[in-house]
């Protein structure tokens, strides 16, 4: 018999006696579904966070900053850098003339939360060409704010999230009152981590004298180098023109790495003790099977397909863990709006979340079959026949 039908057979054979071990098998698979199940969850989270990346935004669109600013927190530019950054070279026009182009400052401000604790998130103030240089964002409730007067609206995740932010309502945000009067969606990145409201308006209330950026929208991709060149040349202003995966990279590389960082280091914790139950499992097979496996290795099975078949059983009792610590994650978390520093963004577990899942639940069985493998082909057969 070759090494791929000796395989085959002890593999079977390894499979069906896993119906014997019911008790032991049970604990490999709830334990390797529980780390499935956080490690999903976690990483559900990164998933979410990845809009924060700027892997969506439009590759013709820019952000003009301060001069020595690599992203808008930390950026100040003067009123007149908007119409320069709308003079400049391969800016795109509407057909009437008006530059692609839009200057927003923000302010921290704090609401309370629906479970009664307090949040905070940011109040962002644009100027008329937001709605052409996003035309993604979307009225669905209510209408969009007037210039001069205190309103402003709110994406839906904060509408669900936060305590007296629906169309009519009042909030105070630094002893100023603001009536919301819209609700907005479309902006599936910082945006649905802001109320929205006039630059100007904003500015006069928070006295606030300069933007923090400049979002433009040029013609082409091929522009940038051009658009780029023209703007930190100005001599009459500072500027710093950066892409938009550019600037997130800056303003929100730091928190992507530690969600990253935090889902798979749980995850290896949690793995270890799913190991050490796989490995009581399997040792309790092998030990189970010495005089099968013993009078295997006599009549002519050599060593490897009897390894081979015990690393297969081991994945195959983390295999199903795979799914359904995914399944669990899936029906409580996906799409589950959290806001970690003020950020909104939705748990999403993706197709991307469960294959590594499942190449998580593998490794777990395949090292907690490991020791077990080498056991049952190190164990003498003069040995293993005496003692059983």
């Amino acid at each position: 018999m070759n090494f791929l039908k000796q395989t085959f057979a002890l593999s079977a054979t390894a499979l069906r006696s896993i119906s014997e071990r019911r008790g032991s098998s049970l604990v490999t698979i709830v334990g390797v579904t529980t780390v499935v199940a956080v490690l999903a969850s976690l990483l559900a989270m990164s998933e979410g966070a990845a809009i924060f990346t700027g892997a969506a935004a439009r590759p013709d669109e820019v952000a003009v900053l301060g001069r020595g600013a690599d992203s808008a927190p930390n950026s100040v530019l003067p009123r007149e850098a908007l119409n320069v950054a709308g003079d400049g070279p391969g800016v795109k026009h509407t057909p009437d003339g008006k530059p692609f182009t839009t200057a927003s400052t923000f302010v921290n401000v704090d609401l309370i939360k629906k479970d009664g604790t307090r949040g905070r998130i940011f109040l962002m103030g644009w100027t008329p060409g937001v709605r052409i240089v996003q035309p993604e964002v979307k009225i669905i409730e209510g209408r969009w704010y007037k210039p001069a007067l205190h309103e402003v609206i709110v994406s839906d995740p904060i509408r669900k999230m936060y305590r007296g932010v629906d169309i009519g309502d009042h909030i105070d945000l630094r002893g100023t009152e603001w009536t919301v009067v819209g609700v907005f969606a479309g902006s599936d990145s910082v945006g649905d981590s802001v109320l929205r409201a006039d630059a100007d308006t904003v500015m006069s209330a928070f006295n606030l004298t300069t933007f923090q950026q400049v979002l433009v929208i040029l013609n082409s991709p091929a522009d940038i180098p051009a658009f780029k060149q023209a703007m930190e040349s100005n001599p009459s202003v500072d500027l710093n023109v950066k892409t938009i995966p550019e600037t997130f990279a800056a303003g929100f590389g730091q928190l992507n790495n530690l969600i990253d960082f935090l889902a798979y280091f749980v995850g290896v914790v949690m793995a270890s003790g799913a190991v050490f139950g796989a490995l009581n499992s399997l040792y309790a097979s092998v030990d189970s099977r010495r005089r099968e496996l013993a009078t295997l290795r006599a009549i002519g099975f050599s060593g490897g397909p009897i390894l081979l078949s015990v690393l297969i059983e081991g994945m195959a009792l983390a295999l199903p863990g795979a799914f359904v610590g995914s399944a669990i994650a899936w029906a409580f978390f996906n799409g589950h709006v959290v806001s970690p520093a003020g950020l909104i963004f939705r748990l999403t577990v993706t197709p991307h979340v469960v294959w590594v899942s499942v190449l998580w639940s593998l490794a777990i069985g395949l090292i907690g079959a490991s020791l077990p493998a080498l056991r049952a082909v190190r164990l003498p057969v003069a040995t293993a026949l005496r003692d059983t």
